[in-house]
C-alpha cells in the first residue's frame, strides 16, 4: 500500500548502446502492479535517459523519458521510489 526504496547505481562508460540498466518491483500474477525505473543504453556522447513505467492491474503505457543533467557514470548516485496508494513519486 505504501512504501519506499532506494538504490544506488553507476553506470558503465563509454558506448553503452543495448545495455539496460533497471531496478523493478512487481507483484505477481496477469493483473500484476510494477514499478520500472530504467536507464537506457547510451551512444557516447548523448545524453544519458531515464525510463519509468507504471503498471496497474496488469496496465502499463505510463512511460515517461527523462535526460539526466548530471553524468551517471562518475560516481554511484542514489535514485529512489516513493509511493502510496495516490501517487508514486
Amino acid at each position: 500500500m505504501f512504501g519506499k526504496v532506494t538504490i544506488q547505481i553507476k553506470l558503465v562508460e563509454g558506448d553503452s548502446a543495448g545495455t539496460v540498466t533497471a531496478f523493478y518491483m512487481s507483484s505477481e500474477g496477469p493483473n500484476h502492479n510494477e514499478f520500472d525505473f530504467e536507464f537506457l543504453g547510451n551512444t557516447t556522447g548523448e545524453p544519458y535517459l531515464v525510463q519509468t513505467n507504471v503498471y496497474v492491474n496488469g496496465v502499463g503505457n505510463r512511460e515517461q523519458r527523462m535526460n539526466l543533467w548530471f553524468d551517471p557514470t562518475k560516481d554511484f548516485h542514489s535514485y529512489s521510489l516513493l509511493w502510496n496508494q495516490r501517487q508514486v513519486v
